[in-house]
């Protein structure tokens, strides 16, 4: 339902800010998370320090070539290709129209869209239709819709679609990216890249390992409100909207909604939490970063966890044997 894929969506987008956010240099203040909680009774783990990493196994440059990808996402590290035909996998970016005979019809048209071949997106034969094709080329192809497609008028229609192939968008590559990423030569970024990727690969293993037992309530309440009130400054200094307005629209209340968040986002984010909340204290670590802001929310609580996994995972790094 639309509460769910709200609720998935801003799961999806949390976790990637704390697996990638690096915090700003200060002087840790109150703790907001666990000042009661004797995770030693809801956490067991072993074997987290020392933890060996491979970087020659296809499972590490899997790793390696995920982060690559979200740094050639987010900085947008594409090139042109204007020569050639369309293959299975590129990323097209194509003008298109569509008619049902010979007519337009509403939301089949757009300009300078970028499509994946192969990703099945579209409707089927839509994106096969368009392998072979020369960049520069317009091609008329023809494309069915699903029975069960959602709009009366298109259901089980065949429809003609005329498209021109701009160019084809290829990611680059470390060594055409590394100065756009302000590094001095491709192989300091190729280090730096590889660096985040044992972190990650430290950081699952870590988590893999360990066995969460029960979660401690007045904590999980903590993360759940911090999660909404995270959520509530992004979508105003962001979009410049007011979450209660949107969830309201969307028939939902700030109360199911919290319940929400509860239910699907707070496990797995107290697994993580918990586990880096338990080795810091286990080893007597100190946070280094500010916990009151990240430079990416204002929520302390937030901030925190950033700022404990940081630290963390620096120090499970700093104990590793990487090969």
């Amino acid at each position: 339902d639309k509460m769910n894929d709200l609720v998935y969506i801003i799961l999806a987008v949390l976790l990637v800010i704390i697996s990638i956010m690096t915090c700003l240099t200060g002087c840790a203040k109150d703790r907001k998370l666990y000042k009661k909680a004797k995770l030693k009774n809801y956490v067991e783990i072993e074997g987290y320090k020392g933890i060996e990493v491979d970087t020659t196994t296809e499972s590490f440059k899997k790793i390696y070539d995920e982060i690559l990808m979200i740094d050639i996402q987010d900085n947008e590290h594409y090139k042109e290709i204007t020569e050639g035909t369309v293959a299975n996998g590129d990323i097209v970016n194509l003008d298109y129209e569509g008619k049902l005979d010979g007519v337009a019809f509403e939301g089949g048209t757009a300009k300078g869209y970028d499509l994946v071949i192969g990703s099945k997106t579209f409707i089927d034969d839509f994106e096969e239709e368009l392998i072979g094709a020369k960049i520069g080329e317009t091609r008329d192809i023809t494309a069915k819709f699903p029975e069960n497609y959602g709009k009366t008028e298109l259901n089980g229609k065949e429809a003609i679609f005329t498209c021109k192939i701009n160019y084809i968008k290829k990611a680059m590559t470390e060594d055409e990216a590394y100065s756009e990423m302000d590094f001095a030569t491709a192989q300091d970024y190729k280090d730096d890249i590889k660096k985040r990727a044992v972190k990650q690969y430290i950081l699952d293993d870590v988590i893999g390992k360990a066995k969460i037992t029960n979660y401690p309530e007045d904590d999980s309440v903590i993360l759940r409100d911090a999660i909404y009130e995270f959520y509530v400054e992004i979508y105003k200094n962001t979009y410049g909207a007011d979450l209660e307005q949107i969830l309201s629209a969307n028939g939902m209340t700030v109360d199911s909604y919290k319940e929400n968040i509860a239910k699907e986002m707070v496990p797995e984010l107290m697994n993580t939490n918990m586990v880096m909340y338990y080795i810091l204290d286990t080893e007597g670590l100190t946070i280094a970063q500010n916990t009151e802001s990240s430079g990416t929310t204002n929520q302390p609580v937030i901030a925190e966890s950033y700022a404990v996994q940081d630290t963390v995972i620096d120090y499970l790094y700093s104990n590793a044997v990487i090969k």
